[in-house]
């Protein structure tokens, strides 16, 4: 009993280990695919769809070769689209007759443009006639081949498809079959060891001589029974069964389908990676800028209320060094990020980032890309207010639903915000929306109690104060319960005028620089610039519209 066990154990062993092995050989699916394309094109730009990187499994490397210079970009198919719009370009597609890959050209009436260094790329590549990009298969990954984006994309493309096989399997196989092996191995010598003892020592007897006897030939065998026929039929079967295993326990590679976006929301309109490199440049431009006092380098990445208040910041300290100035703009850690879910433009990405160290309070940059060929501007800088909590949003790698300035769909359009919470800064509780806000944060506390102490003190002259909304463009973005984040400009407009034609108003130390004068008999003019961070509910639940940051910045003096 135990001579069939070893047996068994032997021949599935053998089978395990020979599986093994061929799923690492024979049967082992091939180390690698490659494309190589002649674009025979004039265009600007080659465009390599998402399907033909697709076409296999692994890890694709694009490689293309030029007379000047080269450059490989991936990115979002529908992105690349967008960026080549209606320029000339080539996309490798697949012949409808050869079935082989080709080159067709596309003609085009837009002009061209530089494509290196866009936000809308996943990773790019430059080099001096070639160059190389290792491009991550998902999201919709396609390529965009170009030089300069005015001479001919480099004609010379290679696809490369690098397949890491898996051997855990086959590991696992040939291991197993080791240890069957080694006890198949044990069991046989036990076995023969215990035959050997139980046999104990025997004697020879003689025996009797025999006749002579004749022994018939035959050129027919009649077939053989017992112990050893079995075996002969248990190899036969096992080398069988080997071989049937063999045929079919290795799998066939399939070429990985290109994933597609989801039917009920748009996609993610940035990764992490891009994300952080949009972040980082955004943090080199503004430490440039604030260093040497210069509005042209700011403009690279800054628009809106961010460059207005900046801008005044940098007019101050150029007349007057003990100016402090405005909280740096850092690109990491990021504490949050969300960034707009959509196929379409303008996009928005909100970022909340905190400097190691750093005892001022955590800042919300949030960002525009106004086309496919701009990239990402900030548009606004605001600081959080203290314990403030941002709600439940959607997660990075969903994104967020934009949220137009005029909704109903939310307590209060974002649009009207300024407005109504000037009205409260104004009036108090007396106001018609103090019952829309929370009015439990130090911005409005300071903002409110600073209106009537100006309006108590002033004696000679008169003050009115007004709050409206500075620019057009509101950024908000979903949260997870159907209301919003809302980034908006409000401007606090302070006029002051004398009671009397005799009379004077004196202004503060920074206003003085700005208008040049201590003062004005007409009258002064005071603009400040309010970067607010709201959260509105939605129209149907019961909460209030709460002040998440502000950031305020001294904007412009004028006499009247």
């Amino acid at each position: 009993m135990r001579f069939l066990v070893a047996a068994v154990l032997f021949v599935l062993s053998t089978i395990l280990i020979l599986t093994g092995l061929a799923q690492r050989t024979i049967l082992a699916p091939p180390s690698q695919y490659s494309l190589s394309v002649k674009a025979d094109s004039t265009a600007p730009y080659t465009v390599i769809p998402a399907e033909l990187l697709a076409m296999h499994p692994g890890a694709v490397k694009v490689s293309v070769k030029g007379p000047t210079k080269a450059f490989i970009a991936s990115g979002r198919e529908s992105d690349i689209v967008a960026f080549v719009a209606e320029s000339p370009h080539a996309q490798l597609l697949k012949d409808s007759v050869t079935k082989k890959i080709v080159a067709k050209s596309f003609a085009g009436s837009q002009a061209s443009i530089d494509p290196t260094n866009s936000d809308l790329w996943r990773g790019e590549s430059t080099g001096q006639q070639k160059t190389s990009l290792k491009i991550a298969v998902k999201n919709e990954a396609a390529a965009l081949v170009a030089s300069d984006g005015v001479q001919f994309a480099p004609q010379q493309i290679d696809v490369l498809w690098t397949i890491k096989h898996d051997q855990t399997l086959s590991g696992v196989l040939i291991w197993i079959g080791l240890f069957f092996l080694i006890v198949a191995a044990v069991l046989a010598f036990i076995t023969f060891r215990k035959m050997r003892i139980d046999r104990g020592p025997r004697r020879r007897t003689p025996k009797a001589p025999k006749p002579a006897r004749y022994r018939y030939r035959s050129v027919f065998k009649s077939p053989q029974r017992g112990r050893r026929s079995a075996r002969g039929f248990i190899a036969v079967t096992s080398a069988g069964l080997t071989l049937s295993l063999l045929s079919g326990c290795a799998p066939a590679p399939t070429a990985t389908p290109s994933p597609t976006a989801s039917a009920q929301q748009p996609p993610v309109s940035l990764q992490l990676e891009q994300v952080k490199r949009i972040l980082k440049d955004v943090a080199v431009v503004a430490a440039d800028a604030d260093a040497s006092n210069d509005k042209r380098i700011l403009t690279e990445r800054f628009t809106g209320a961010a460059l207005a208040v900046r801008t005044t910041n940098y007019a101050l300290r150029a007349r007057n060094s003990r100016i402090a100035s405005l909280p740096a703009v850092v690109a990491e850690p990021i504490k949050f990020n969300l960034p707009a879910a959509t196929a379409s433009w303008p996009r928005v990405l909100m970022a909340v980032t905190d400097e190691k160290g750093d005892t001022a309070l955590p800042q919300m940059i949030v960002l525009q890309q106004e086309s496919a060929r701009s990239n990402y501007k900030v548009w606004f800088t605001i600081r959080l207010m203290p314990g403030a909590k941002i709600p439940a949003v959607p997660s990075a790698d969903v994104g967020a639903i934009p949220v137009d300035a005029a909704s109903l769909f939310l307590k209060m359009p974002p649009n009207r915000l300024p407005l109504a919470f000037g009205d409260v800064l104004n009036q108090g509780q007396a106001s018609l929306s103090a019952q829309l806000f929370d009015l439990n944060n130090e911005f409005f506390k300071q903002v409110s109690q600073a209106q009537k102490d100006q309006a108590t003190t002033l004696n000679n002259a008169n003050i009115t104060f007004a709050h409206l909304l500075g620019d057009p463009n509101v950024i908000s973005l979903a949260t997870s319960n159907g209301g919003a984040i809302v980034s908006v400009y409000q401007l606090d407009r302070y006029t002051i005028k004398p009671k009397k034609a005799n009379s004077a108003v004196s202004v503060g130390a920074q206003e003085k620089l700005l208008l040049g004068a201590t003062g004005s008999t007409r009258g002064v003019r005071s603009v400040y610039g309010d970067m607010l961070l709201f959260y509105v509910p939605p129209i149907a639940e019961s909460g209030k519209i709460v002040l998440l940051g502000a950031t305020q910045g001294l904007i412009s003096v004028a006499s009247l």
